[in-house]
């Protein structure tokens, strides 16, 4: 049974609301925080190997449905022994995105004990290589994560300072030795983006018990594993570097504010550059703090096109060379001019009483239903009990430590250390927004790792026992479907890099958020974007399937609560008009495109899209969980394969298609069981799109032969 512990957490009044019918002593929180930067940071009395979900509430009761409605905020975190702590920073790889808590003015948390790991005794490994404890850093910080299991398939490490997790790593080495699978990951942060203190690095690693892509294939199990804590101390000259919009549309009335706290009195230039390293703006100033308005033009109010720019932010102190501090400055000039301010504590206020005590006081366990738990320095809780005032709570800032002119928001990268990309929370360097972009997914997780058994399809006949053969198996037998969990991550990559170029996340179904009728016909959600993907398990029919045209099908099953049932691919109608329609959908999933069943649909007239829709990209094979195919797909098409910042030379949407492809799977390391093919059809006057510049649909409908991409 899942362990549920709520508390609920309000911006301006800080209340706890403990028990409410949930006891379960290993979910007791030991500790809420504001940071200076306005997360939430909570931690809770926890059991090794089990795994949590971290469930969020705008609001106790929802006026529209008297319950609370309770938005999923970050799911699959793995138990770090016996606590286990989290960071709150908002996630805006959801559709609606959830804000960074301080730009809400209330929030209510749960936290949900999913269970012990289905690998429980077997995790997986995962350390930090670089940097060790109690390195001092600055500017830039490379950082190397080792993950191994004996398990088939390593899924991936995530990287965390401070509880909050980072952007996917820069680059990833997968090799076997004899029964040991591993995987080294390099990531990058912009250490300028945190206060001077020292920050906690850890990472973590998933690892399953098989794919679970193939139609079919048996139950998968999951394992988590957690590094041990890294303590490292960041020093910097120019810090806290950050940005008020998580995404920047001038056109909307929108201005970006630019901001950075200096660890001295300090002359700062701010440069705007483009994605060609032309630089389109500067700022200068002098001071402690930096906070720059851009409303979107360059130097004499000039009008710029859309597209990614990077904030260059160089700063000097005062009296030395421009460039002498380029690099962030000795450790005691940094570590001298940083005020350290009081920690937050929890304290409490029971029924009944006017006394501010501290949470502490009372024994683990102890019964503090109906208390006011808040959390406050102690000078807060001083001014508070030498106050006079009628509020019925305690007055918290739930900002930053910035100076009084600075913005809050989330960061981006410093100059001193290009490139200059957003991290913490995946902010976008971007003027304007390049179009919309949709994305649907089935774990198939409902049942555990059960997945879900599908009936024998009828073929349509009339005759009893008369069943459509899939992938050349008896009609009467009933097919399977395998949990495939990787999609997330996989789903969540995508989501960041496309956001990252400038596309808004407009439709995001996971699971039972997605029916079956939201894929059939013209009135697909789908049509409303310019560029869909669809992830699901895939499979071919070897026999006339005559429930529509009568063709060999391609099948899709889609689930709903703990049954499942196929969609035929015949029975989608893609493709919207107008600039917000959609022109692109991919369709990564096993035998998606499979060349027999297409062209057998093709002649019998059963057409998946309208005369609307560009290119169907797809599988003509079984394929493999990857969770960087799709992020690759999405900076290929968007940037180009250049590693180099400021080098965009953007492939075309089929090209990038196959080398994302063939890029992650001859890259991974791992030796799969089946050649993978994929392959692309469309109208043949669109071949040639770019994201950037695409071209009418006019030609006729043709597919690709397909491109082997494994091995």
């Amino acid at each position: 049974m899942k362990r549920i512990k709520l508390i609920g957490l309000l911006f301006g009044i800080l209340a706890a609301f403990a028990g409410q019918g949930f006891c379960q002593t290993n979910l007791q929180f030991t500790g809420i925080r504001v940071t200076d930067e306005g997360n939430m940071h909570l931690a809770w009395a926890s059991i090794s190997n089990e795994v949590y979900q971290i469930d969020e509430a705008d609001a106790l009761i929802d006026t529209n449905t008297g319950s609370t409605t309770w938005n999923l905020l970050y799911d699959s975190y793995p138990s770090q022994g016996t606590n286990t702590f989290w960071l709150d920073t908002g996630n805006y790889n959801l559709s609606p995105q959830i804000l960074n808590p301080k730009d809400m003015p209330m929030r209510f948390y749960r936290i949900v004990d999913l269970g012990q790991d289905g690998l429980a005794s077997d995790e997986p490994t995962v350390a930090i290589l670089s940097p060790t404890n109690g390195t001092a850093v600055t500017g830039e910080l490379s950082i190397t994560v080792i993950a191994t299991t004996d398990q088939p398939v390593l899924s991936g490490t995530k990287l965390f300072v401070d509880g909050q997790e980072m952007q996917m790593a820069d680059s990833t080495t997968n090799y076997s030795v004899g029964s040991t699978n591993y995987e080294v990951d390099t990531y990058s942060i912009n250490t300028c983006e945190w206060g001077n203190e020292t920050h906690t690095l850890f990472a973590t690693a998933e690892s399953e018990s098989g794919f679970g892509d193939t139609f079919g294939s048996g139950p998968v199990a999951t394992g988590h594993g957690v590094s041990a804590f890294v303590p490292v101390l960041f020093s910097n000259l120019v810090t806290r570097i950050s940005f008020s919009q998580p995404s920047f549309d001038p056109s909307s009335g929108q201005t970006q504010q630019v901001s950075a706290v200096f660890a001295a009195n300090c002359n700062w230039t701010l440069n705007i550059v483009d994605i060609f390293s032309n630089v389109v703006l500067t700022a200068t100033g002098s001071g402690t703090s930096m906070l720059y308005n851009w409303d979107g033009t360059g130097t004499g109010e000039t009008n710029l096109p859309n597209g990614i720019y990077f904030y260059y932010i160089s700063a000097a102190t005062n009296g030395e060379s421009p460039g002498a501090m380029l690099s962030g400055g000795s450790s005691s000039i940094a570590s001298s001019s940083v005020a350290h301010p009081e920690s937050p504590e929890l304290w409490a206020v029971a029924p009944g009483s006017e006394d501010v005590v501290p949470l502490a006081i009372y024994p683990q366990g102890f019964d503090t239903n109906g208390f006011t738990i808040f959390s406050a320095t102690p000078s807060e809780v001083e001014a508070l009990t030498a106050s006079s005032s009628s509020e019925s709570g305690v007055a918290m800032d739930s900002g930053g430590s910035f100076s009084s002119d600075a913005s809050g928001g989330s960061s981006s990268a410093s100059s001193q250390n290009p490139p200059a990309t957003p991290q913490r929370p995946p902010n976008n360097p971007v003027r304007g927004l390049a179009g919309t972009f949709g994305i649907a997914y089935d774990t198939y997780s409902a049942n555990g790792t059960n997945g879900f058994t599908l009936a024998p399809i009828l073929n349509g006949l009339g005759i009893p026992g008369d069943y459509v053969q899939l992938e050349g198996n008896p009609g009467s037998s009933t097919g399977h479907a395998a949990p495939i969990l990787p999609y997330k991550a996989e789903a969540n990559n995508f989501i960041s890099q496309m956001q990252h170029w400038g596309w808004n996340n407009a439709l995001l179904k996971v699971d039972d958020q997605l029916k079956i009728n939201d894929l059939i016909g013209s009135g697909t959600p789908f049509n409303n974007v310019n560029l869909g993907v669809l992830m699901f398990h895939g499979v071919y029919g070897t026999t006339i399937d005559y429930n529509g045209q009568p063709a060999k099908q391609i099948y899709f099953p889609i689930t709903s609560g703990g049954g499942a049932q196929y969609l035929r691919l015949e029975q989608m109608n893609l493709g919207g008009s107008g600039t917000n329609g959609l022109k692109w959908m991919a369709l990564l999933e096993c035998n998606s495109l499979f060349h027999t069943d297409w062209q057998s649909m093709q002649n019998a007239g059963g057409y998946p899209y309208n005369s609307n829709l560009h290119l169907l990209l797809g599988v003509e094979t079984t394929n493999y969980t990857s969770n960087t195919i799709l992020s690759k797909w999405a900076r290929y098409m968007n940037y180009g394969t250049s590693p180099n910042a400021n080098s965009a030379n953007p492939l075309t949407i089929r090209n990038a298609w196959y080398q994302a492809a063939q890029d992650a799977y001859r890259g991974s390391g791992f030796t799969y069981a089946n050649t993978i093919k994929f392959v692309v059809a469309g109208d043949s006057a669109c071949f040639g799109d770019y994201l950037q510049n695409n071209f009418a649909p006019g030609g006729s409908w043709t597919i690709d032969s397909p491109v082997q991409v494994w091995p």
